[in-house]
């Protein structure tokens, strides 16, 4: 059983090295076979060297040549080797930087796409968000690792035959020699190679936190709390945390490291070189059966073949590794979502009348409690609805699913009547203009942050413009150097524009309205607004959520926890630890003296002691 197991991990490694090969071959194949032919020259330079060139000047056949011969000999050999020291300048100092940015490119736009085609649920897998750091810390390494590889191996396999056949032509002796390093390899190295690839896996869970620290030390969104609290001081501890695991695991692999390591190399180095020089001596000065020139040339020709060998070994134990690897970087690229982001599907018609939300239960993946119980409600067209409730009562999980960010562990979601998963899924989102809770800012132009798109034509600059005056924003924007070109942010471009949290608000709020889209929805839209931006925002809101196509519908959500807001609203659902408890009209709602009245008489309470306290 072990040994087939080792088979297939050996037919599986050799697959994953070809599938990474194959995907450079798709971007640059004259990558690959232009490094194959320089690493054919630099054994073929190096065995020329240690045993051809010293055969022919020192060998026992040496004394048949004049001078002049040996003097052509060397200038045609210099000529040579100038020409192939040209060929490696321009290879390593221009076409390998190209031709590894177009690698690097083609490779991580690959991850991107992939990225962004998976579950959201995903980015909550541990398990899968340990394969996306290996595969986007290590895809370009070990895919020019393994053209490296390969042509290593053919190359090294190929010089080492010939200088072990040149070395058996001298003497049998050699043999035993060469076995030495062989086993050394073979053996004692490739389990140091194996015990390193463990080393690096153990460490990757530590290094995500360790890395997630660099960055939260580094990045300006954390910089002032955790200047004004004590975060910095949690954060350190979870960095000393991962740095004591990543110890301790390289630890836990030291003493085995450490063994292998030692007896490979004393197997390929020593033994073998101290063994051949011994046994070349007693048979040039006691036995006086070996020319002291053949002498010389065994001598060179030992530490050539240990080199090989240990090239033709390092490139197996490299190309298995890549291979282990590749397995993780294939499962990442081959991981089947539940949720096809690309998959076809049928066209939503307009206008959309309906939302249908049936029997809809929900529970995020890897956890056991529900987010959302047999929910049923239904939004209609031309109709403004607000979603209140505590934290953690299902608002933001249940837009969520509108959305299809997540799909319904139970019931489903009907547009129109269809199924929403029956939607092509890009053309179905397209209809829905959100305000995200959590929204962000990107370093593009404020015309792109509001498109969330490249704004191309003037009737999208226009859009654009509209939307950022509805929003109560344009007056700021124009004021700044390139108006809405401005660039956002200051992390590329010293004349970027930072906004304030409110402004950036803004900018999210008219990215809802900018496409004109059939459906509204808006999670906690005034959070970073003070009183009266507020009440503006939810007048413009409730005016641009009024304006009705009949070509296209309009259903607006808004979840807000300022209750005020549901005043401006049509309908209002009330939610709690993830089931719906009421339903109705501000008044309605009042007068039957339930959760919604409580929530609204507290919050107005709070407002009045505020007001008092001024």
């Amino acid at each position: 059983m072990k040994k087939a197991d080792k088979k297939m991990r050996r037919t599986d490694s050799l697959k994953n090295n070809i599938y990474l090969l194959s995907i450079v071959w798709k971007t640059v194949p004259a990558r690959v076979v232009l490094t194959f032919v320089l690493q054919l020259l630099s054994f073929a330079s190096w065995t020329f060297y240690t045993v051809v060139f010293m055969r022919y000047l020192f060998g026992s056949d040496s004394g048949n040549r004049t001078f002049e011969e040996a003097i052509l000999f060397v200038w045609i050999v210099a000529v040579i080797g100038v020409l192939q020291h040209l060929f490696e300048a321009w290879f390593y100092m221009r076409y390998i930087p190209l031709t590894d940015i177009r690698i690097h490119y083609a490779l991580n736009k690959m991850l991107f796409d992939k990225a962004m085609s998976v579950d959201i649920s995903c980015w909550n897998d541990p398990d899968f968000y340990d394969d996306y750091t290996r595969a986007t810390n290590e895809a370009v390494s070990r895919s020019l690792s393994v053209i490296w590889s390969l042509g290593e191996f053919t190359a090294s396999v190929l010089s080492s035959a010939f200088v072990i056949f040149t070395m058996c032509e001298i003497t049998w002796i050699a043999l035993p020699f060469l076995f030495l390093p062989v086993f050394g390899q073979m053996v004692f190295y490739k389990r140091l190679w194996e015990k390193n690839f463990q080393c690096e896996q153990a460490q990757v869970p530590y290094r995500r936190r360790y890395d997630y620290v660099n960055r939260t030390v580094y990045l300006k969104q954390y910089a002032e709390e955790m200047r004004l609290t004590h975060m910095y001081d949690i954060m350190t501890d979870t960095y000393e945390q991962a740095y004591g695991n990543v110890k301790k695991v390289i630890r836990k692999f030291s003493l085995v490291r450490i063994v292998n390591g030692v007896i490979g190399g004393i197997l390929c180095y020593p033994l073998a070189f101290q063994g051949m020089w011994l046994c070349g001596a007693i048979l040039v000065m006691v036995t006086k059966t070996l020319p002291l020139g053949d002498f010389v040339v065994l001598s060179s020709a030992i530490v050539s073949a240990n080199w090989m060998l240990d090239s033709v070994s390092r490139s197996i134990n490299t190309l298995y590794e890549n291979g282990l690897f590749a397995g993780t970087f294939k499962r990442f690229l081959c991981h089947s979502p539940k949720m096809d982001e690309t998959a076809p599907g049928k066209l939503p018609t307009f206008p959309i009348e309906t939302i249908e939300i049936k029997n809809v239960s929900f529970r995020y993946p890897g956890q056991t409690k529900y987010a959302l119980k047999n929910i049923s409600l239904t939004f209609e067209s031309g109709k403004k609805y607000a979603l209140v409730g505590l934290n953690g009562s299902g608002k933001s999980t249940l837009v969520s699913l509108i959305m299809r960010l997540y799909d319904p562990t139970e019931g489903a979601i009907y547009v129109n009547g269809t199924d929403i998963r029956s939607y092509d899924i890009q053309k179905y989102r397209a209809c829905i203009g959100a305000t995200l809770q959590n929204f962000s800012i990107f370093a593009a132009t404020v015309l792109e942050n509001v498109m969330m798109d490249t704004v191309e034509t003037d009737e999208q600059r226009a859009a654009c413009v509209q939307a950022l005056q509805e929003s109560g924003v344009l007056e700021r924007i124009q004021a700044l150097q390139s108006g809405p070109d401005t660039i956002l942010t200051r992390e590329f471009d010293p004349e970027g524009a930072v906004l304030s949290g409110g402004e950036n608000q803004k900018i999210a709020i008219a990215r809802a309205f900018a496409h004109n889209p059939p459906i509204i929805i808006l999670d906690e839209p005034s959070s970073a607004l003070d009183p009266i931006a507020e009440h503006h925002v939810y007048e413009t809101i409730a005016h641009l959520c009024s304006q009705y196509d009949p070509s296209r519908g309009k259903i607006s959500i808004i979840i807000s926890h300022r209750l005020s807001s549901a005043t401006l609203c049509d309908h209002i659902y009330v939610l709690q630890n993830g089931a719906l408890m009421e339903s109705g009209t501000h008044t309605e709602l009042y007068a039957a003296g339930g959760i919604y009245k409580e929530l609204f008489e507290k919050q107005a309470q709070n407002y009045r002691e505020d007001s008092t306290n001024e």
